[in-house]
Protein backbone atom coordinates (compact mmCIF):
# COMPACT_ATOMS: atom_id res chain seq x y z
CA UNK A 1 0.00 0.00 0.00
CA UNK A 2 1.29 3.45 -1.02
CA UNK A 3 1.55 6.40 1.30
CA UNK A 4 -1.40 8.15 -0.36
CA UNK A 5 -3.61 5.10 0.07
CA UNK A 6 -2.61 4.85 3.79
CA UNK A 7 -3.43 8.53 4.40
CA UNK A 8 -6.76 8.13 2.61
CA UNK A 9 -7.60 5.07 4.71
CA UNK A 10 -6.81 6.83 8.01
CA UNK A 11 -8.87 9.89 7.01
CA UNK A 12 -11.93 7.70 6.54
CA UNK A 13 -13.93 7.67 9.81
CA UNK A 14 -15.48 4.32 8.95
CA UNK A 15 -12.05 2.69 9.38
CA UNK A 16 -12.26 -0.20 11.97
CA UNK A 17 -9.22 1.16 13.80
CA UNK A 18 -11.24 4.09 15.11
CA UNK A 19 -13.94 1.76 16.38
CA UNK A 20 -11.32 -0.36 18.22
CA UNK A 21 -9.72 2.74 19.78
CA UNK A 22 -13.12 3.90 20.97
CA UNK A 23 -13.93 0.58 22.57
CA UNK A 24 -10.52 0.43 24.33
CA UNK A 25 -10.90 4.00 25.60
CA UNK A 26 -14.38 3.23 26.90
CA UNK A 27 -13.11 0.11 28.74
CA UNK A 28 -10.23 2.02 30.32
CA UNK A 29 -12.65 4.72 31.42
CA UNK A 30 -14.96 2.17 33.00
CA UNK A 31 -12.03 0.50 34.80
CA UNK A 32 -10.86 3.89 36.08
CA UNK A 33 -14.34 4.75 37.36
CA UNK A 34 -14.70 1.36 39.08
CA UNK A 35 -11.26 1.70 40.67
CA UNK A 36 -11.89 5.25 41.87
CA UNK A 37 -15.47 5.09 43.06
CA UNK A 38 -15.96 1.42 44.03
CA UNK A 39 -12.78 -0.56 44.63
CA UNK A 40 -10.63 2.11 46.30
CA UNK A 41 -13.36 3.16 48.75
CA UNK A 42 -13.98 -0.49 49.66
CA UNK A 43 -10.25 -1.07 50.26
CA UNK A 44 -10.01 2.10 52.34
CA UNK A 45 -13.01 1.06 54.40
CA UNK A 46 -11.57 -2.43 54.93
CA UNK A 47 -8.21 -0.97 56.01
CA UNK A 48 -9.88 1.39 58.45
CA UNK A 49 -11.95 -1.42 59.91
CA UNK A 50 -8.85 -3.61 60.22
CA UNK A 51 -6.93 -0.84 61.98
CA UNK A 52 -9.86 -0.26 64.32
CA UNK A 53 -10.05 -3.96 65.17
CA UNK A 54 -6.29 -4.14 65.77
CA UNK A 55 -6.45 -1.01 67.92
CA UNK A 56 -9.33 -2.40 69.95
CA UNK A 57 -7.49 -5.71 70.31
CA UNK A 58 -4.33 -3.92 71.44
CA UNK A 59 -6.31 -1.85 73.92
CA UNK A 60 -8.06 -4.97 75.17
CA UNK A 61 -4.75 -6.82 75.60
CA UNK A 62 -3.29 -3.80 77.35
CA UNK A 63 -6.35 -3.69 79.60
CA UNK A 64 -5.94 -7.36 80.42
CA UNK A 65 -2.26 -6.78 81.20
CA UNK A 66 -3.06 -3.87 83.49
CA UNK A 67 -5.83 -5.80 85.21
CA UNK A 68 -3.67 -8.93 85.59
CA UNK A 69 -3.23 -9.58 89.33
CA UNK A 70 0.37 -10.66 88.65
CA UNK A 71 3.00 -8.03 87.83
CA UNK A 72 4.16 -7.49 84.26
CA UNK A 73 7.10 -5.35 83.11
CA UNK A 74 8.22 -4.51 79.55
CA UNK A 75 11.73 -3.21 78.81
CA UNK A 76 13.57 -2.02 75.71
CA UNK A 77 16.97 -3.04 74.36
CA UNK A 78 18.78 -0.66 76.74
CA UNK A 79 17.14 -2.24 79.78
CA UNK A 80 14.84 0.72 80.43
CA UNK A 81 11.34 -0.03 81.66
CA UNK A 82 8.86 1.25 79.07
CA UNK A 83 5.60 -0.27 80.30
CA UNK A 84 4.16 -1.90 83.43
CA UNK A 85 0.77 -2.94 84.68
CA UNK A 86 -0.78 -1.83 87.95
CA UNK A 87 0.33 -4.95 89.82
CA UNK A 88 4.00 -4.19 89.06
CA UNK A 89 4.01 -1.76 91.99
CA UNK A 90 4.03 -4.81 94.28
CA UNK A 91 7.56 -5.82 93.30
CA UNK A 92 9.26 -2.51 94.03
CA UNK A 93 9.26 0.36 96.47
CA UNK A 94 8.87 2.76 93.55
CA UNK A 95 5.32 3.72 92.58
CA UNK A 96 6.23 4.45 88.96
CA UNK A 97 8.77 2.13 87.37
CA UNK A 98 8.69 3.54 83.87
CA UNK A 99 11.98 5.04 82.77
CA UNK A 100 14.03 3.18 85.37
CA UNK A 101 16.69 0.60 84.57
CA UNK A 102 15.67 -3.00 85.16
CA UNK A 103 19.03 -3.82 86.81
CA UNK A 104 18.21 -1.27 89.52
CA UNK A 105 14.81 -2.80 90.21
CA UNK A 106 15.59 -6.50 89.61
CA UNK A 107 19.39 -6.95 89.71
CA UNK A 108 19.13 -10.75 89.57
CA UNK A 109 17.97 -10.49 85.92
CA UNK A 110 21.56 -9.51 84.93
CA UNK A 111 20.33 -7.62 81.87
CA UNK A 112 23.10 -6.55 79.48
CA UNK A 113 22.05 -3.53 77.33
CA UNK A 114 21.97 -4.21 73.59
CA UNK A 115 23.14 -7.80 74.13
CA UNK A 116 20.40 -9.57 76.12
CA UNK A 117 17.96 -9.06 73.24
CA UNK A 118 20.18 -10.46 70.50
CA UNK A 119 18.39 -13.81 70.57
CA UNK A 120 15.22 -15.34 71.95
CA UNK A 121 15.76 -16.55 75.48
CA UNK A 122 13.66 -17.45 78.49
CA UNK A 123 14.92 -17.56 82.08
CA UNK A 124 13.06 -18.37 85.28
CA UNK A 125 13.97 -16.97 88.70
CA UNK A 126 12.48 -17.05 92.19
CA UNK A 127 12.09 -13.63 93.80
CA UNK A 128 10.91 -12.67 97.29
CA UNK A 129 9.62 -9.23 98.12
CA UNK A 130 7.38 -7.97 100.92
CA UNK A 131 6.99 -11.50 102.29
CA UNK A 132 5.67 -12.73 98.92
CA UNK A 133 7.33 -15.24 96.62
CA UNK A 134 7.22 -14.84 92.83
CA UNK A 135 8.26 -17.04 89.95
CA UNK A 136 9.83 -14.58 87.50
CA UNK A 137 9.96 -15.37 83.78
CA UNK A 138 12.26 -13.22 81.64
CA UNK A 139 11.47 -13.57 77.92
CA UNK A 140 13.16 -11.59 75.16
CA UNK A 141 11.61 -10.66 71.81
CA UNK A 142 14.54 -9.70 69.51
CA UNK A 143 12.26 -8.92 66.51
CA UNK A 144 10.48 -6.24 68.56
CA UNK A 145 13.62 -5.20 70.48
CA UNK A 146 11.78 -5.60 73.77
CA UNK A 147 11.63 -8.09 76.62
CA UNK A 148 8.82 -9.04 78.95
CA UNK A 149 9.15 -9.96 82.59
CA UNK A 150 6.23 -11.93 83.94
CA UNK A 151 5.61 -12.51 87.64
CA UNK A 152 3.53 -15.31 89.11
CA UNK A 153 2.70 -15.28 92.79
CA UNK A 154 3.78 -18.64 94.27
CA UNK A 155 3.53 -17.68 97.94
CA UNK A 156 0.82 -20.24 98.61
CA UNK A 157 2.81 -22.89 96.75
CA UNK A 158 5.89 -22.08 98.84
CA UNK A 159 3.76 -22.34 101.97
CA UNK A 160 2.51 -25.75 100.89
CA UNK A 161 6.07 -26.85 100.10
CA UNK A 162 7.21 -25.75 103.54
CA UNK A 163 4.36 -27.61 105.21
CA UNK A 164 5.10 -30.67 103.09
CA UNK A 165 8.77 -30.61 104.10
CA UNK A 166 7.79 -30.21 107.74
CA UNK A 167 5.37 -33.14 107.41
CA UNK A 168 8.07 -35.26 105.76
CA UNK A 169 10.51 -34.39 108.55
CA UNK A 170 7.93 -35.31 111.17
CA UNK A 171 7.17 -38.54 109.34
CA UNK A 172 10.88 -39.32 109.18
CA UNK A 173 11.26 -38.60 112.89
CA UNK A 174 8.25 -40.80 113.61
CA UNK A 175 9.69 -43.57 111.45
CA UNK A 176 13.06 -43.29 113.24
CA UNK A 177 11.33 -43.34 116.60
CA UNK A 178 9.33 -46.39 115.54
CA UNK A 179 12.50 -48.18 114.43
CA UNK A 180 14.11 -47.34 117.77
CA UNK A 181 11.11 -48.79 119.60
CA UNK A 182 11.21 -51.92 117.45
CA UNK A 183 14.93 -52.40 118.13
CA UNK A 184 14.37 -51.82 121.82
CA UNK A 185 11.58 -54.40 121.90
CA UNK A 186 13.77 -56.81 119.96
CA UNK A 187 16.49 -56.40 122.55
CA UNK A 188 13.99 -56.93 125.37
CA UNK A 189 12.61 -60.06 123.71
CA UNK A 190 16.12 -61.37 122.97
CA UNK A 191 17.15 -60.73 126.57
CA UNK A 192 14.00 -62.44 127.81
CA UNK A 193 14.56 -65.46 125.57
CA UNK A 194 18.20 -65.77 126.55
CA UNK A 195 17.95 -65.03 130.26
CA UNK A 196 14.53 -66.56 130.80
CA UNK A 197 13.52 -69.37 128.49
CA UNK A 198 17.10 -70.14 127.45
CA UNK A 199 18.28 -70.53 131.05
CA UNK A 200 15.25 -72.63 131.93
CA UNK A 201 15.83 -74.98 129.00
CA UNK A 202 19.52 -75.27 129.92
CA UNK A 203 18.63 -76.17 133.52
CA UNK A 204 16.07 -78.68 132.28
CA UNK A 205 18.71 -80.23 130.02
CA UNK A 206 21.12 -80.62 132.96
CA UNK A 207 18.43 -82.24 135.12
CA UNK A 208 17.40 -84.70 132.41
CA UNK A 209 21.08 -85.59 131.82
CA UNK A 210 21.46 -86.36 135.54
CA UNK A 211 18.36 -88.53 135.44
CA UNK A 212 19.63 -90.31 132.33
CA UNK A 213 23.01 -90.96 133.94
CA UNK A 214 21.35 -92.43 137.05
CA UNK A 215 18.94 -94.60 135.06
CA UNK A 216 19.91 -98.27 134.89
CA UNK A 217 17.35 -99.25 132.29
CA UNK A 218 19.02 -98.86 128.87
CA UNK A 219 15.77 -98.10 127.03
CA UNK A 220 14.73 -95.39 129.47
CA UNK A 221 18.25 -93.91 129.43
CA UNK A 222 18.16 -93.65 125.62
CA UNK A 223 14.72 -92.05 125.79
CA UNK A 224 16.09 -89.43 128.18
CA UNK A 225 19.05 -88.76 125.89
CA UNK A 226 16.67 -88.36 122.96
CA UNK A 227 14.80 -85.73 124.97
CA UNK A 228 18.13 -84.01 125.72
CA UNK A 229 18.97 -83.89 122.00
CA UNK A 230 15.58 -82.31 121.29
CA UNK A 231 16.22 -79.79 124.06
CA UNK A 232 19.65 -78.98 122.61
CA UNK A 233 18.09 -78.37 119.19
CA UNK A 234 15.51 -76.09 120.80
CA UNK A 235 18.24 -74.25 122.71
CA UNK A 236 20.25 -73.72 119.51
CA UNK A 237 17.15 -72.53 117.68
CA UNK A 238 16.42 -70.19 120.56
CA UNK A 239 19.98 -68.84 120.36
CA UNK A 240 19.56 -68.19 116.64
CA UNK A 241 16.29 -66.35 117.23
CA UNK A 242 17.86 -64.37 120.06
CA UNK A 243 20.89 -63.48 117.92
CA UNK A 244 18.73 -62.35 115.01
CA UNK A 245 16.76 -60.15 117.36
CA UNK A 246 19.90 -58.71 118.96
CA UNK A 247 23.15 -59.53 117.09
CA UNK A 248 25.74 -59.47 119.86
CA UNK A 249 28.62 -59.49 117.38
CA UNK A 250 27.26 -56.34 115.76
CA UNK A 251 27.34 -54.57 119.08
CA UNK A 252 30.75 -55.90 120.12
CA UNK A 253 32.72 -56.14 116.84
CA UNK A 254 31.00 -53.82 114.40
CA UNK A 255 29.17 -54.05 111.10
CA UNK A 256 31.87 -55.77 109.01
CA UNK A 257 32.37 -58.71 111.36
CA UNK A 258 28.63 -59.08 111.97
CA UNK A 259 27.91 -59.24 108.23
CA UNK A 260 30.70 -61.76 107.70
CA UNK A 261 29.24 -63.93 110.45
CA UNK A 262 25.77 -63.61 108.91
CA UNK A 263 27.02 -64.60 105.45
CA UNK A 264 28.92 -67.63 106.78
CA UNK A 265 25.90 -68.67 108.84
CA UNK A 266 23.52 -68.48 105.86
CA UNK A 267 25.98 -70.34 103.63
CA UNK A 268 26.34 -73.10 106.23
CA UNK A 269 22.62 -73.51 106.86
CA UNK A 270 21.14 -73.06 103.38
CA UNK A 271 23.94 -74.04 101.02
CA UNK A 272 23.63 -70.66 99.28
CA UNK A 273 27.10 -69.42 98.36
CA UNK A 274 27.79 -65.97 99.75
CA UNK A 275 30.74 -63.66 100.05
CA UNK A 276 31.45 -60.29 101.59
CA UNK A 277 34.13 -57.79 100.61
CA UNK A 278 34.80 -54.90 102.95
CA UNK A 279 37.16 -52.22 101.68
CA UNK A 280 38.46 -49.14 103.42
CA UNK A 281 39.01 -48.16 106.99
CA UNK A 282 37.51 -50.32 109.71
CA UNK A 283 35.37 -47.54 111.12
CA UNK A 284 32.74 -48.12 113.77
CA UNK A 285 29.57 -46.34 112.77
CA UNK A 286 26.94 -44.88 115.03
CA UNK A 287 24.98 -47.72 116.66
CA UNK A 288 21.62 -46.93 115.03
CA UNK A 289 23.23 -46.74 111.59
CA UNK A 290 24.98 -50.10 112.02
CA UNK A 291 21.70 -51.68 113.08
CA UNK A 292 19.94 -50.03 110.12
CA UNK A 293 22.45 -51.43 107.61
CA UNK A 294 22.45 -54.86 109.25
CA UNK A 295 18.63 -55.04 109.05
CA UNK A 296 18.74 -54.03 105.39
CA UNK A 297 21.15 -56.89 104.64
CA UNK A 298 18.96 -59.28 106.61
CA UNK A 299 15.90 -58.23 104.60
CA UNK A 300 17.77 -58.43 101.28
CA UNK A 301 19.27 -61.86 101.97
CA UNK A 302 15.89 -63.16 103.16
CA UNK A 303 14.35 -62.04 99.86
CA UNK A 304 17.18 -63.74 97.95
CA UNK A 305 16.60 -67.02 99.78
CA UNK A 306 12.80 -66.93 99.41
CA UNK A 307 12.21 -65.56 95.92
CA UNK A 308 15.29 -65.34 93.71
CA UNK A 309 16.27 -69.00 93.09
CA UNK A 310 19.85 -67.70 93.23
CA UNK A 311 22.87 -69.93 93.81
CA UNK A 312 25.15 -67.19 95.10
CA UNK A 313 25.07 -63.64 96.42
CA UNK A 314 27.66 -61.07 97.39
CA UNK A 315 27.91 -58.02 99.62
CA UNK A 316 30.38 -55.23 99.00
CA UNK A 317 30.91 -52.75 101.82
CA UNK A 318 32.96 -49.60 101.32
CA UNK A 319 33.37 -47.21 104.25
CA UNK A 320 35.27 -43.97 103.78
CA UNK A 321 35.50 -40.77 105.80
CA UNK A 322 32.68 -39.03 103.96
CA UNK A 323 30.40 -41.79 102.70
CA UNK A 324 29.38 -45.42 103.03
CA UNK A 325 28.42 -47.57 100.05
CA UNK A 326 26.98 -51.06 100.14
CA UNK A 327 26.12 -53.26 97.15
CA UNK A 328 24.04 -56.44 97.55
CA UNK A 329 23.77 -58.56 94.40
CA UNK A 330 22.68 -62.05 93.40
CA UNK A 331 22.52 -64.24 90.27
CA UNK A 332 18.83 -65.08 90.67
CA UNK A 333 15.85 -64.73 88.37
CA UNK A 334 15.32 -61.04 89.17
CA UNK A 335 11.96 -59.27 89.17
CA UNK A 336 10.03 -56.40 87.62
CA UNK A 337 10.12 -53.54 90.12
CA UNK A 338 7.26 -51.61 88.48
CA UNK A 339 5.05 -54.68 88.52
CA UNK A 340 5.61 -55.22 92.23
CA UNK A 341 4.98 -51.54 92.98
CA UNK A 342 1.70 -51.58 91.05
CA UNK A 343 0.21 -54.60 92.81
CA UNK A 344 -2.91 -54.06 94.88
CA UNK A 345 -1.61 -56.06 97.83
CA UNK A 346 -0.01 -53.48 100.16
CA UNK A 347 2.31 -56.15 101.57
CA UNK A 348 3.99 -56.71 98.20
CA UNK A 349 7.24 -54.82 98.09
CA UNK A 350 6.97 -53.83 101.75
CA UNK A 351 10.50 -55.10 102.40
CA UNK A 352 11.91 -52.85 99.68
CA UNK A 353 9.89 -49.94 101.04
CA UNK A 354 11.29 -50.52 104.52
CA UNK A 355 14.82 -50.58 103.11
CA UNK A 356 14.24 -47.31 101.31
CA UNK A 357 12.77 -45.64 104.39
CA UNK A 358 15.72 -46.74 106.51
CA UNK A 359 18.21 -45.32 104.00
CA UNK A 360 16.29 -42.06 103.49
CA UNK A 361 16.26 -41.46 107.25
CA UNK A 362 20.03 -40.88 106.88
CA UNK A 363 19.65 -38.70 103.74
CA UNK A 364 20.99 -41.61 101.72
CA UNK A 365 20.10 -43.10 98.35
CA UNK A 366 18.91 -46.59 97.51
CA UNK A 367 18.82 -47.83 93.91
CA UNK A 368 17.53 -51.19 92.74
CA UNK A 369 18.57 -52.67 89.39
CA UNK A 370 16.65 -55.81 88.52
CA UNK A 371 14.92 -57.38 85.56
CA UNK A 372 13.51 -60.80 84.77
CA UNK A 373 16.31 -63.33 84.37
CA UNK A 374 19.18 -60.95 85.17
CA UNK A 375 19.45 -61.06 88.94
CA UNK A 376 19.17 -58.14 91.31
CA UNK A 377 21.54 -55.45 92.52
CA UNK A 378 20.79 -53.12 95.43
CA UNK A 379 23.08 -50.10 95.79
CA UNK A 380 23.02 -48.04 98.98
CA UNK A 381 24.96 -44.82 99.52
CA UNK A 382 24.84 -42.88 102.78
CA UNK A 383 26.83 -39.71 103.54
CA UNK A 384 28.79 -40.02 106.77
CA UNK A 385 28.44 -36.69 108.48
CA UNK A 386 29.36 -35.69 111.99
CA UNK A 387 27.99 -38.08 114.59
CA UNK A 388 27.80 -41.13 112.31
CA UNK A 389 31.44 -42.16 112.85
CA UNK A 390 32.58 -42.67 116.41
CA UNK A 391 35.67 -44.88 116.42
CA UNK A 392 38.61 -45.43 114.06
CA UNK A 393 40.57 -48.64 113.84
CA UNK A 394 43.08 -50.12 111.39
CA UNK A 395 42.82 -50.71 107.68
CA UNK A 396 40.91 -53.91 106.90
CA UNK A 397 39.96 -56.01 103.91
CA UNK A 398 37.74 -59.07 104.42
Amino acid sequence: MSLDELITSLSNLSNPIYASLFIITALLGMIYMLQKYLINPSLSKFQREKENIELKSAKLMALFAHLDPDPLIRIDSSGKIIETNNAAKLVSEHHDLRGKQINEILPFIHFIPNLSLKEIQAKVFTYKVNHRFYSVLFRSEPSLEIAHIYFRDITELKSFEKKLIESQNKLRELSDHLQDLIEKERQNIARGLHDGIGQSLSMLRIKILKIADSETDYTKRENYRSIVETLEESINELKNISYNLKPRMLEEMGLGFALKYLVDKIAGESGLNGEINSIGEEIRLENRLEICLYRIVQEAVANIMKHSNATRFSIQLVIMDNYMRMIISDNGKGFNLEEISSRNNPLDGMGLTNMRKRVESYQGQLKIDSSDGNGTMIVIRIPLGKGLIWQNRNQCVY
